[in-house]
């Protein structure tokens, strides 16, 4: 490992809804196929250096890795650490694990700077022939970002992406390295670990599994993999049989779908809803079949490449031109060009031009889930807003005719938005982290996927999110946000949602970090009380 100094400056995340200055920029570079145990003690070495560096000048470190996240875990004026040469992955020697562990060949280390896609890749290759059990709709974020904010995968039999983590090591300062393992499934000897960390107090695992960036440096994860796995694709729009809400709220999700399992298996399961339109009318569907296979099946279907938002610049570019074939005043232009911009209708009409049953043609995971690509709108690259509910199962259909009320403008004629989101329904069950977003026995996740905040014609998504937040709460339906994502949430808040995992998650802080906890802070870590 090694790492390179470099100045400063304006700095983006992915999504472009958070602009920030950084005052300086290190580089961290990984060498893949340097000996596992040499290349985790001289991360040790390095990353303490400069984490003792920079808290000796009372400075933040921000490491951003993919720059994924649409909170404000990014401090302004920081020294910047980015991650995208931070990758290796390496199988774990048979002498590392204990006596009795089975599947040896489904564990890896892995940095935390590592894309989830090279990841997806290692693990498929003929004679590995291995799998995440989950990921996000995207695989371009970093393991690290991934698991430390909890993203979702939405597989129904499945929690958040941290559930792949049995063991976090952390750079912590001059010198050190913790090992965190998870108590319940000790997985390597101690020994073995002792040559590149120092065994931390496994009482804080849970409170680590989602970091959210304030546990120091993630340098590098133990992972437990899953034997490959393969699913049909199903892409649809339906009509939602008057018994829908009622089976879904059951976890009855096979009937729920009707005739198209067919006895098989759901493995994933998304709906997406036009928050504007009457009960009755079409949703979108993405249902993954899982199909059983005795041996390794071709798998030669294309990847999954195109997503929901990429239709919005083919879409808006149509109404553009109508728009100039029937000019108006000057000072109407805007109010034209903002009434053409109808997010619900162009990714409805995407989706059904693009919808397939594949339910025999076996995909892995990894061509389940797209590439990240920006999206366009007039030609311009324009990103997304992202916020995201989880609240219990049986109150579903509760939380969406609230918001589907309010999205019509019916609930008490507060306010009429503009067509600027879309409701994305996913399920997944309770995290075993100590602030899990996924805090529920069994999860619906509600996303408003719409325009972002600083769409240059106004947006109303994220004024939409506040809203259901307060309609939740008033209606007793209890909820939490996603991490990554537009988390509208104070510390009070927080406090009441997670509880005990609050004091657990500053514990963990306190005791790994000590004086060095004010390197690694965020307006974000302010803002939630877990700083």
């Amino acid at each position: 490992m090694r790492i390179e100094r470099k100045g400063g400056g304006p700095w983006l995340n992915e999504h472009r809804s958070i602009a920030t200055f950084m005052r300086r920029t290190v580089e961290i570079h990984q060498d893949g196929e340097q000996d596992l145990v040499d290349a985790l003690r001289q991360r040790r070495a390095v990353m303490g250096d400069l984490i003792a560096y920079e808290a000796e000048r009372d400075r933040e470190l921000c490491v951003t890795g993919s720059g994924w996240s649409q909170s404000k875990v990014f401090h302004g004026f920081s020294s910047h650490v980015e991650t995208d040469e931070d990758h290796g992955i390496w199988p774990v020697p048979d002498s590392a694990f204990r006596d009795g562990v089975e599947g040896r060949q489904r564990y890896v280390i892995v940095t935390g700077g590592t894309k989830i896609f090279r990841l997806m890749d290692w693990l498929g290759k003929p004679g590995r022939d291995l799998s995440l059990r989950t990921a996000g709709s995207h695989k371009g974020q970093s393991i690290a970002g991934l698991a430390g904010t909890g993203s979702h995968g939405s597989t129904l039999g499945e929690t958040g992406c941290e559930g792949h983590v049995r063991a976090v090591l952390l750079s912590t300062g001059t010198g050190e390295a913790v090992w965190l393992a998870d108590p319940a499934r000790p997985v390597l000897r101690d020994e073995w670990v002792a040559q590149f960390a120092s065994l931390g107090d496994p009482a804080h695992f849970a409170a680590v599994q989602v970091h959210l960036g304030g546990m120091g440096f993630v340098s590098a994860y133990l992972l437990e993999a899953v034997d490959e796995f393969y699913c049909g694709l199903v892409k649809r729009a339906r009509r939602l049989p008057a018994d829908w809400g009622a089976l879904v709220a059951q976890g009855r999700f096979a009937e729920a779908m009707g005739d198209i399992a067919e006895g098989r298996v759901p493995h994933y399961y998304e709906l997406t809803f036009d928050p504007f339109a009457k009960d009755g009318h079409e949703v979108l569907e993405t249902i993954w079949l899982r199909i059983d296979a005795d041996a390794k099946p071709a798998l030669d279907a294309e990847p999954v490449s195109r997503t929901g938002f990429e239709a919005l610049g083919e879409r808006a570019a149509k109404g553009l031109k109508e728009a100039s074939e029937n000019p108006l005043a000057h000072f109407m232009i805007e109010a034209k060009l903002r009434d053409l911009i109808d997010v619900p209708g162009m990714l409805f009409e995407d989706f059904k031009e693009h919808a397939c049953d594949e339910r025999d043609v076996p995909r892995t995971l990894s061509q389940l889930t797209a590439e990240w690509k920006p999206h366009r709108l007039f030609g311009l690259r324009v990103d997304v807003y992202n916020a995201a509910f989880a609240l219990p199962l049986d109150r579903l259909p509760e939380a969406l005719k609230i918001a589907r009320e309010m999205a019509a403008g019916t609930e008490e004629n507060i306010r009429h938005f503009s067509k600027d989101f879309v409701y994305t329904v996913r399920f997944a069950k309770k995290s075993p982290a100590a602030i899990g977003f996924l805090r529920f026995e069994d999860n619906a996740i509600i996303n408003i996927d719409g325009l972002p905040k600083n769409f240059p014609l106004g947006t109303d998504a994220h004024v939409a999110a506040q809203r259901l937040q307060y309609l939740l709460g008033k209606a007793g339906i209890p909820f939490s946000m996603h991490w990554g994502k537009d988390a509208q949430m104070d510390a009070s808040a927080i406090a009441a949602q997670y509880g005990p995992g609050v004091a657990a998650y500053r514990a963990a802080r306190t005791e790994l970090l000590g004086t060095d906890a004010e390197v690694f802070i965020s307006p974000a870590l302010e803002r939630w009380g877990l700083a």
